[in-house]
């Protein structure tokens, strides 16, 4: 244990000579750091005697990223106004030191969430050793002294270590493992970028190795243990008997690698994706703090030219912020349902494609403005949607919500996508023809299905007395168009009225004034039917006394709860799953008879990802005596979508798979009886995926709903 006269009285940091200002991502501490005066510096700071070296280099550095901010932020404002952004700071706030800061998401690829803390923890520590070398050196402040100096000399040697650590990783994960999704879009700039930090922290060892070498090693060799890393190199350095001029010289020509290789990996960040340390903060904090289920209203639609995006300048600036924020990690490709089957889309293509769109128009575009005011939309021969993302990239997406759960730096993609679906639809009347057909269906009959020989009241049929809503009852029992008018859906609208009942629930039904809520017009991009269709159902809704909704369809839910307070229709919503968990806990929905199945769970998008509810209907699952659930591996936030969402239930896919075919493939890996899910057009995509993945009758895997499951948990299995 070191004794008190071991411990130095003033530290003796050197110019140059401590290597955590170069990963700092301060440029003002690192030019301190690198201009310290002490005894030692005078020793072996050549640095100290070229401070035009580091004027030089500062100066560079500076100009360079003012010309570069100036650059993009020209080219950001060259979108739209973005309403709101500066609403609920505190809660902006938590978003950029939660999601930006202390990089949340990351996290959900362990191994890329510890590379990334070991690396990011490295540069902010660094970044206080050097503000702290800094005010000693040229502040009155003086407390690199006594045992704090020791403690200093260790955290600084140990982020140092721990930054090698990450870069290490970097480096076996780019190079040597084989990891593809780093390699779906990469450029020299990926290189230089980790190959330039290590070759920072390295020559920042082994200028402190020096350094210890002329000062420490053997005049207070106690001391300079405490630069642990640093003093086992300058050991190494010590076999070789080098002289004191020899190791100046290597001081000297080290130090003009560090600082070479510092101030260009600084400037690296205004023209490769290392911006992100900047962006992906600033991008959380402008995140939105509504729900994800909700797309944007095109206000005073009427009045509109151009609906949705068909021009690049029709994006919100935010928006056009999103696409520098883009890191190309793919993480949003690896969990898109599309991109997984094979199928057109790849939502961190789509940003970049987007992302050279801008660059290459942007600033004619941006001198246009500047000259006419006008919005300068013929300027471009080449069709933003159409040319730049081609329709059917546009139509493979489900609206999940994946992309955007995954994505570190926090790009919404689907609100992006569905801009420019309504731009195809609205203005272009560029759609599938399937998908045409259900709009053309929900404008004539107020339901997408075409062919259908059921009515909106076929399911009452042998249910007895199905009370109509009047109003006096709590609950308003929303059945939706694929509970009422699809035939596999059926059952399942039986089960949850059943049970409703049983649980004593106040409830009625609207019968034949049921009609879509709109939710099919707004994924598919026909905003301007999505109003229509919201705005009647919510003055009937308003006109009957509806307080409260219970829904078959996650999509309903999410078009309720999420969608019609735009439109002043605020009501509170449950999913029949919510109600059903809500009645077992509290005993008054009992389930008395055991079902022996093995089951698996999928997590419906609209209600699981974008709506957070995952316990509800696994605490039914778990009440239920006999049934074993045994989890598909892509479960919770991270499950894989059906296939039918974003309008793709009445669209032909186009690609080497169908995505409901990748599912069901999934849910029969786990070895379980039945897929279990609470969304009809889940069972539907389900119901056709099994057999086409497992042809043969026998050992096939059956869909069900929660509620079916349920209902033979409480009636007995007669009651199916």
């Amino acid at each position: 244990m070191l004794q008190p006269t071991n411990v130095p009285d003033r530290p003796q940091r050197r110019v140059g000579a401590w290597w955590g200002p170069a990963v700092g991502i301060s440029a003002l501490g690192f030019y301190a750091a690198v201009t310290t005066e002490g005894s030692a510096s005078r020793e072996i700071g050549y640095n100290a005697d070229h401070p035009w070296a580091v004027y030089a280099f500062m100066a560079a550095l500076v100009g360079l990223m003012g010309y570069g901010f100036v650059r993009h932020a020209g080219l950001w404002l060259i979108g739209r106004p973005t309403p709101g952004l500066l609403q609920e700071i505190p809660h902006r706030l938590r978003n950029a030191a939660r999601l930006g800061l202390a990089q949340d998401k990351v996290r959900r690829d362990r191994y890329a969430g510890i590379m990334h803390w070991c690396i990011f923890s490295s540069i902010v520590v660094l970044t206080i050793v050097t503000a702290q070398v800094a005010i000693e050196a040229d502040l009155p402040f003086k407390f690199l002294h006594g045992p704090y100096y020791l403690f200093f000399s260790f955290y600084g040697d140990l982020f140092g270590l721990i930054g090698l650590v990450g870069v290490g990783m970097a480096l076996y994960r780019r190079y040597y493992s084989d990891f593809h999704r780093i390699r779906w879009d990469e450029r020299l700039e990926d290189h230089l970028i980790i190959l330039g930090l290590g070759l920072v922290l390295l020559t920042g060892f082994l200028l402190e190795s020096a350094r210890i070498l002329v000062t420490e090693l053997h005049q207070h060799p106690d001391w300079a243990k405490w630069s642990f890393a640093s003093y086992a190199i300058a050991r190494g350095l010590d076999v070789f008997s080098f002289s004191e001029k020899q190791v100046l010289w290597l001081h000297t020509w080290v130090w003009w690698v560090h600082i070479a290789a510092a101030f260009g990996w600084l400037g690296l960040i205004v023209f490769t994706r290392l911006d992100h340390l900047f962006f992906a903060p600033i991008n959380a904090f402008f995140l939105r703090t509504d729900s994800p289920g909700r797309l944007a209203k095109i206000e005073d639609i009427e009045q509109q030219e151009v609906f949705g995006v068909g021009y690049i300048q029709d994006f919100t600036w935010k928006q056009l912020f999103e696409l520098d924020a883009c890191v190309r990690c793919g993480r949003c490709s690896e969990v898109c349902p599309a991109n997984i089957s094979g199928q057109p889309l790849s939502p961190m293509h789509l940003i970049q494609d987007l992302k050279g769109h801008l660059a290459n128009v942007g600033p004619a575009i941006q001198q246009h403005r500047h000259e006419t005011g006008e919005l300068g939309r013929e300027l471009s021969s080449v069709a933003l949607v159409g040319d730049v993302i081609k329709d059917e990239t546009l139509w493979a997406c489900r609206t999940c919500g994946a992309c955007v759960q995954e994505c570190p730096v926090m790009i919404e993609h689907v609100p992006t996508i569905v801009d420019m679906r309504r731009f195809l639809v609205m203005n272009e009347a560029r759609i599938p023809a399937t998908a045409q057909a259900a709009l053309e269906n929900l404008e004539m009959r107020g339901h997408p299905w075409r062919g259908t020989a059921l009515e909106r009241t076929t399911w009452m049929e042998g249910l007895g007395d199905v009370p109509i809503f009047d109003g006096s009852q709590e609950y308003l029992y929303w059945v939706g168009c694929s509970g009422s008018l699809v035939e596999r859906n059926l059952p399942i609208t039986k089960a949850v009225f059943r049970l409703l009942g049983e649980a004593g629930a106040s409830f009625g039904v609207l019968g034949q004034e049921e009609t879509c809520n709109g939710d099919p017009a707004r994924r598919l991009g026909n905003e301007y039917l999505f109003q229509i269709l919201a705005q009647q159902l919510i003055e009937t809704f308003k006109a009957k006394n509806v307080q409260k909704v219970i829904t078959n369809c996650p999509h309903c839910f999410n078009t309720f709860k999420n969608e019609y307070p735009q439109f002043d229709g605020h009501f509170e919503v449950l999913h029949h799953t919510e109600f059903l968990a809500g009645a077992m806990q509290s005993g008054k929905l009992v389930a008395k008879h055991t079902v022996n199945t093995t089951v698996t769970y999928h997590d419906s998008c609209y209600l699981g990802r974008l709506n957070g509810v995952y316990d509800a209907p696994r605490q039914i699952i778990n009440m239920v005596h006999g049934a074993n659930l045994t989890e598909m591996q892509r479960n919770l936030s991270k499950g894989l979508c059906c296939g039918a969402g974003g309008g793709n239930m009445w669209q032909e896919e186009v690609g080497e798979r169908r995505v409901n075919h990748v599912r069901a493939e999934e849910a029969m890996r786990t070895g379980a009886e039945s897929v279990v899910s609470n969304c009809p057009f889940c069972i539907q995509m389900f119901e056709d995926g099994v057999p086409a993945v497992h042809p043969e009758e026998e050992g096939r895997m059956k869909p069900f709903d929660v509620a079916e499951l349920l209902e033979q948990a409480v009636f007995g299995p007669a009651a199916r």
